[in-house]
């Protein structure tokens, strides 16, 4: 009885760090990530909240880039067509990713962010499956509601947006 009481008692600690202690032994909490689930016009996804740090509400403004504000520092892409073609939303209003990379800021547009998931298991790709992906943006897969949701990371997708902007200057 006294192993239950102190073993709640650390493992209510260990929520605040990543380790605690059972009778001498050490042990790790794993800690999984929160998630946040982002729809675009047609698919939803989920991206790692840690990997964004901050969501901004947008307008489309008349030239069609999806910023309210010219800011050099943050290249806006839409996150739909990155992905499928057909994948284009027409609403006004937008919710920007907006994820740090060294120099610059790349703001992900998608049409909403619905909730944050705690605690998910995701499911790696398998490597058939990875191997198949022509960018290697996907990282698992998670069930929701008995639908399977593709694992982005949008990191990856940052770098390689800019990437390809400063091969594209580099070309002019």
């Amino acid at each position: 009885m006294t192993f239950q009481v102190n073993f709640r008692e650390q493992l209510d600690q260990s929520r605040q760090g990543s380790q605690f202690s059972v009778l001498g032994s050490q042990f790790s909490v794993l800690e999984k990530p929160m998630l946040l689930i982002v729809r675009t016009a047609q698919h939803r996804y989920i991206v790692r909240r840690e990997d964004v740090a901050t969501l901004r509400a947008v307008t489309r403004s008349g030239s069609g880039d999806g910023r309210e504000d010219a800011d050099p520092s943050v290249i806006a892409v839409e996150l739909g067509p990155l992905i499928d073609s057909s994948d284009v939303s027409m609403a006004q209003r937008r919710h920007a990713l907006i994820i740090p990379l060294r120099r610059r800021n790349i703001a992900l547009l998608v049409d909403a962010v619905d909730t944050i998931v705690e605690h998910a298991d995701v499911q790696p790709l398998p490597q058939l499956l990875r191997e198949r992906l022509h960018e290697p943006w996907a990282t698992g897969v998670l069930l929701i509601d008995d639908q399977p949701v593709v694992q982005l990371d949008v990191r990856a997708i940052a770098r390689s947006i800019l990437l390809q902007r400063t091969r594209a200057s580099e070309q002019k």
